[in-house]
């Protein structure tokens, strides 16, 4: 298995409670991982000749759907229903590994959209834990005031950073409905609440509520920043708490969603896959490989991992609301709240769509590069029209990922 170039710790964590388990189960078999920076790079080239690893690591359905249609991937129906996956997995994270009816990778956790807060900072300065928009941006506005960031964030040296913010704004302040609608070729991706959304996007980056110093900064030192008290927020997907590891000690932060538009509507859950596994086509051992991705496939798996690598590993399991609390403090306890509750919420079908997940490659690659019109490089209207062509040659291509309803339609 090839996987990307994990922290020491975090390879240390992936071997006690997966790798290891795993060979000490299958005495004749030996599991090694190999961590790549260049993984993504690295699997492409291999795939192309037919080659590659029994066991494939990929960042995102949206990039998978090449090598699915190559026929690079394992059909794993066999496996899904031998190991009732479909009844083990949230739908709609299920439903991402899907194409032309069949099942060809698993999601390893969710990328949940999320608010991590300072609970100190919101203390020292009588600030609640904002739940309306409208609550938030007062709150920025006086921690800007105070010489604070009005949150942290940002893409040094990694722009697919900006992902999470159009994915963010698309669904929050464009409505997870239109965000369907576009997703199915009902409505462009031109609409006035989409494009308005990608605007609203680019008037918070010019405000200074990304973080005034958002080219500057990556999510390492997001992290020290918000440990620091130098501001109250950072919004992203929940495996940004793997960067808090280092304060674990300190009972600092909280985890909940992004506060909703209005007190009248519901936070919403944008969710995608953190990253997928798939078995190579061309592996002789096909039983083994389903063997170990049904390991992660349990409560067990995300307890352990939750303590040793809190973040990352949020399998989004329909069970994960039976999981003992008890025996989690600090960073792990927070993680397991936070995807505890994301679960029960996108089980009932309150759901957005992040773009990796569900948008076509194309597209997806073009939308990360959302930071032309926060810069003022393009407007809203030309930005989303080029999205919308790309969405529509994919679409007309029949190369868009599986796309559930929200709302549980």
């Amino acid at each position: 298995m090839w996987f990307w170039g994990a922290t020491s710790e975090q390879q240390e964590a992936m071997s006690k409670n997966l790798v290891d388990k795993f060979n000490e189960e299958h005495p004749g078999f030996n599991l090694t991982v190999e961590y790549r920076s260049s993984v993504n790079k690295d699997m492409a080239v291999a795939l192309s000749a037919d080659e590659g690893p029994d066991i494939i690591y990929e960042s995102s359905p949206s990039l998978a759907l090449t090598y699915i249609q190559a026929g690079k991937y394992a059909n794993l129906d066999e496996y899904a229903e031998k190991y009732g996956w479909e009844d083990k997995i949230l739908g709609c994270m299920y439903d991402s590994g899907l194409y032309d009816g069949s099942l060809y990778s698993l999601p390893m956790g969710m990328n949940v959209i999320g608010m991590v807060y300072n609970k100190e900072v919101l203390e020292e300065n009588n600030w609640e834990v904002p739940t309306t928009v409208d609550e938030l941006t007062k709150i920025m506005d006086e921690a800007m005031e105070k010489g604070m960031y009005a949150s942290v964030t940002g893409s040094k040296g990694w722009q697919q950073t900006n992902e999470d913010y159009t994915s963010l704004f698309l669904n929050s302040f464009g409505g997870t409905d239109k965000v369907y609608e576009a997703l199915t070729d009902a409505t462009p991706w031109t609409d006035e609440a989409l494009t308005g959304a990608i605007q609203t996007s680019a008037d918070w980056y010019q405000k200074g509520y990304l973080g005034t110093d958002y080219l500057s900064l990556d999510w390492a030192d997001s992290a020290a920043l918000l440990a620091e008290g130098r501001s109250p927020f950072f919004f992203g997907p929940m495996k940004f708490i793997q960067n808090l590891m280092d304060y674990a000690d300190e009972d600092l932060f909280g985890f909940t969603a992004f506060p909703a538009a209005d007190a009248d509507t519901p936070a919403v859950y944008t969710v995608g896959a953190t990253g997928l596994l798939a078995i190579n086509e061309k592996t002789e051992y096909k039983d083994e490989c389903a063997e170990f991705l049904d390991m992660m496939m349990t409560n067990e798996f995300v307890a352990s991992m939750a303590n040793d690598w809190p973040g990352y590993w949020a399998v989004p399991l329909t069970t994960l609301s039976e999981i003992d609390m008890n025996q989690f403090t600090g960073l792990p306890l927070m993680f397991m709240q936070g995807i505890s509750e994301a679960c029960t919420a996108i089980d009932q079908g309150n759901f957005g769509y992040y773009n990796s997940s569900y948008m076509p490659a194309e597209a997806f690659d073009l939308m990360y590069k959302v930071d032309s019109v926060w810069l003022g490089e393009k407007d809203a209207d030309t930005f989303m029209q080029e999205i919308d062509d790309a969405f529509q040659k994919d679409f007309d291509a029949g190369s868009c990922p599986i796309c559930p309803a929200p709302s549980g339609e």
